[in-house]
């Protein structure tokens, strides 16, 4: 009977030179993987997540250009706003040479009205003169009718969908990343656990190549049968440096991905050997609609669709007539309404209404629109790509997750008969009943059987997170 229910089963005890390698005469290959997990303070999935979702540049920049959306709607709501502009101006005017408008008959001493009999009368020269100096301040207030109809709700329209896509980027770009960091943290457990399977491969390989020497020397061994298994340690150590490697990277990635700068060494929090409970999930064809209507990057392409149309309405609005309301203050010193000029500032108004109409703007605001709808027809083709992406990634992921459960029993159980095995060899071998070819078989399979007994279970773990982001599950 298995001493663990998950996917090791207790070694044979080995010879004592194999058990130093090991760590102990006592310590089986089970306990040092269950010595591995579980360990306090060590790291779990969720824990990567977090960390890598805290400290990610790339949500950092999503969550910036959702700002920035969000201030672009800011941008557009004002633009209901009448447009008020306020200018002041001072000019040094050149000086120019009035010429007189010509010659009156005037009685400088005499007052407005009648004049008396005998008032003497003088020739007198009509001119103006120019003053240099000019100052004025304006308010202009301009009311556009007509885009209140057209242009600007479409543009805010326009840009209240482009900040939903872009808030709807970030969430998906969070739960991307964080079903990408757990699915590392697995790959980096798998990888830790199976750095202890590849050394007690290479201890079995070297126990192994003691005892055929010895065999040789006797003269119940042939020199193939050394040289063989000394190949066979040979590709032992290959393979245990290349696990060992592959820890390495993939822990650094995790170091990179949390951005981690204390140097320390990762252990496994998560009870790896702990029995998954079932997870309930419904048909494939099910699992595909619940991605449909839960999946954020189909709501992003929904939102850049809605996006370009509005955007399409905001160009042809620059192919009718612009009807606006208008009205100035104008306090200057001289004012131009008053003749002649006088050195003081005046204030005069006026209010209006506008049709302005520009036919060079036609041409260029219906190819506008027409550029709009073609991205908007593009964003569509974009979902419908999207939606058959989402069919296939589901479908994979499902069937990876029933080919996940059943190879956590079927590894198991394939491992028992791998162990038996190569007990059953071993003392063949030692009895001079197997020979050395036989033996290294059984090792070769027994390696096997215990990384795919290992892999079993963390590929487990990955098909349930992988399947829960397709359908849309995932939550962080």
């Amino acid at each position: 009977m298995r001493p663990n229910a998950w996917l090791l089963v207790a070694l044979s005890l080995v010879p004592a030179a194999a058990a130093a390698r090991t760590g102990g005469p006592d310590v089986t290959l089970a306990s040092r993987l269950t010595q591995l997990v579980a360990r306090p303070g060590g790291l779990g999935a969720d824990d990567v997540a977090a960390l890598t979702v805290g400290s990610s540049f790339t949500l950092r920049q999503r969550r910036l250009e959702a700002m920035a959306a969000a201030a672009g709607v800011d941008q557009a709501l004002v633009a209901y706003f009448p447009r008020l502009t306020l200018a002041a101006r001072y000019a040094r005017l050149s000086p120019i040479d009035n010429a007189p408008l010509g010659n009156v008959v005037v009685a400088p001493a005499s007052p407005l009205g009648l004049l008396p009999p005998g008032a003497p009368l003088a020739n007198a020269s009509i001119a103006f003169t120019s003053l240099l100096n000019q100052t004025s301040l304006q308010a202009t207030l301009v009311v556009p009718l007509s885009e209140y109809v057209w242009r600007i709700p479409a543009a805010h329209a326009a840009a209240t969908s482009n900040r939903e896509a872009a808030r709807a980027t970030e969430r998906a770009a969070r739960l991307q990343l964080a079903a990408d960091a757990r699915v590392g943290y697995y790959q980096w457990a798998r990888a830790r656990l199976q750095v202890v399977v590849a050394e007690q491969a290479l201890a079995q390989a070297q126990t192994h190549l003691d005892a055929a020497r010895r065999l040789f020397e006797a003269g119940s061994a042939s020199k193939a049968d050394v040289l063989r298994v000394e190949a066979q340690v040979a590709a032992s150590e290959l393979f245990a440096t290349r696990a060992r490697n592959l820890e390495a990277v993939l822990e650094d990635q995790l170091r990179t991905a949390m951005h981690d700068a204390t140097g320390r060494r990762y252990e496994i929090g998560e009870d790896l050997q702990a029995e998954l409970a079932p997870l309930a999930v419904p048909p494939a064809p099910a699992l595909v609609d619940e991605a449909w209507a839960r999946r954020l990057e189909l709501r992003v392409l929904g939102h850049a669709e809605r996006a370009a149309r509005a955007q399409a309405t905001v160009a042809r609005s620059g192919i009718l007539p612009q009807l606006a309301l208008f009205g100035d203050v104008l306090a200057a010193d001289p004012n131009p309404r008053f003749f002649p000029q006088k050195d003081s500032f005046e204030t005069t108004w006026d209010a209006g209404v506008q049709l302005s109409w520009t036919p060079n703007d036609t041409a260029s605001s219906l190819f506008a629109g027409r550029a709009g709808d073609d991205k908007a027809q593009a964003a569509a083709a974009q979902i419908g790509a999207l939606r058959d992406a989402l069919r296939n990634e589901v479908m994979q992921t499902y069937e990876a997750l029933r080919e996940a459960d059943f190879a956590v029993g079927s590894t198991a159980r394939g491992l028992d008969a791998a162990e038996e095995s190569y007990r059953v060899r071993r003392e063949l071998f030692a009895n001079g009943r197997a020979t050395s070819i036989e033996l290294t078989d059984a090792e070769t399979d027994l390696t096997q059987a215990r990384l795919a007994a290992v892999g079993a279970r963390i590929d487990q773990r990955i098909a349930r997170v992988r399947l829960l982001h397709a359908a849309g599950r995932d939550t962080n």
